[in-house]
């Protein structure tokens, strides 16, 4: 079917730009006509709509992809202009011009487009749902029932600012500890494949017994030499079968409770779990989502299957007549103190406000989780690359010293 590039009239006289697919002008006149627009003027095209739109397959393609920066600003700079009175068309066309990634701003039209075309704001945000979240989608919804855009288009520009400073304290908390680990590697790696052959050249210019420490040291050597073709193919299997794993939904699940487990870390992860998905239904409820259907989009946001099982659980039980505390209560999962907080806040009638409470307490806590991470995993890690060094020189020259010690003796 043919497209159209139109420009029609909206009833208060302002003209809107659009594409439409259609047989022809006039059934595009009688198109525009159902949505209370009067067609001034129709030319044929050869792009489509949808080649202006963000797929859900775009980050996957050399575009630029859309950070969370220019969520932050998009929302923050829309509850603005919706604050002032500037009508969410002209806003939007305003931020298309200013957006200075292509991506986005093809979202952006695509948005502008839908609204022109009679489209709710939340249902258009809902075809790039790879841009925006659930959450996101689903307070828009909210706003559009109860009224307050500008104020809640801000909540979100704080929401996804606070889950973007978290997330970059995670990727902070584990890049020390990664980097020290992959010098590790290549220490061990250069001694075994550098270093110890040189010595064993010289030890077998000797032609004297090498004691056991140095025997071991050399035959790992040798192992790690004469097989680097099968140690390759186990590196390869070992990253192939972890993605398979993480697509299987039981392996999914095993590996996002195991990572809870993780000493150290998974503490601390827990922690920035719970804050977020504390911080996100708070923000759902108090904007009038339903307390199950909250619970849902806010086990989303965590990306952790046990979460989100859990959750399903606890829904089930509200469902039935159960209290919001008493569901979580039946779960080790939640903390002791989490689920005591929510139950006063429930009693109180102020379940929203305590679950902020419970998001700045566990960010909190999360905080300063990170602020040590660094002086508990340095010691542990240099101990480790002291205690390594130690053996092998020890193991290396220890055939030195016991020839040195039988020509003085």
């Amino acid at each position: 079917m043919p497209e159209f590039a139109y420009i029609a009239m909206n009833p208060s006289g302002r003209k809107i730009r659009g594409v439409l697919a259609a047989q022809s002008a006039n059934q595009l006149a009688f198109q525009l006509q159902k949505k209370s627009l009067t067609m001034l003027t129709a030319k044929p095209v050869k792009q489509t709509v949808k080649e202006t739109k963000v797929s859900q397959n775009s980050f996957f393609t050399f575009s630029k992809p859309i950070k969370s920066e220019d969520i932050i600003v998009f929302f923050r700079q829309l509850s603005t202009m919706v604050d002032a009175g500037v009508q969410l068309v002209d806003s939007l066309d305003i931020l298309q011009n200013q957006s200075e990634n292509p991506s986005f701003k093809k979202v952006i039209a695509a948005l502008k487009h839908d609204l022109e075309g009679g489209e709710n704001f939340s249902r258009a945000l809902s075809k790039h749902e790879k841009v925006f979240s659930t959450l996101a989608i689903s307070m828009v919804k909210a706003a559009e029932i109860g009224g307050n855009l500008a104020g809640i288009l801000n909540q979100l520009a704080t929401y996804v600012e606070d889950k973007d400073k978290i997330e970059k304290k995670i990727k902070s908390a584990v890049s020390y500890p990664k980097f020290i680990m992959i010098f590790f590697l290549l220490v061990v790696g250069a001694v075994m494949f550098a270093l110890v052959p040189k010595f064993q050249g010289i030890f077998a210019s000797f032609g004297a017994e090498l004691p056991k420490p140095t025997l071991i040291i050399i035959a790992i050597s040798n192992f790690l030499k004469n097989n680097i073709l099968y140690e390759i193919i186990f590196v390869a299997a070992f990253i192939i079968g972890f993605k398979i794993l993480k697509k299987n939904p039981k392996g999914r699940l095993m590996l996002d409770t195991a990572v809870f487990r993780v000493p150290i870390f998974g503490n601390m992860l827990k922690k920035s779990v719970i804050a977020r998905f504390s911080k996100t239904l708070g923000t759902l409820t108090r904007n009038n989502v339903s307390l199950v259907e909250a619970l849902s989009i806010a086990a989303e946001t965590s990306n952790n299957v046990l979460i989100i099982q859990t959750i399903d659980q606890v829904r089930s039980r509200i469902s039935g007549g159960s209290s919001l505390g008493k569901a979580m209560q039946e779960h080790v999962l939640f903390p002791e103190m989490m689920v005591k907080m929510i139950a006063v806040g429930e009693e109180a009638g102020s379940l929203e406000v305590m679950l902020e409470k419970v998001a700045e307490f566990y960010d909190r806590q999360f905080n300063a989780s990170v602020d040590s991470l660094s002086s508990v995993i340095e010691p542990i890690l240099m101990i480790g690359l002291g205690v390594l060094a130690l053996v092998v020189v020890i193991a290396l020259y220890l055939p030195i010293f016991q020839m040195t010690g039988a020509i003085h003796g």
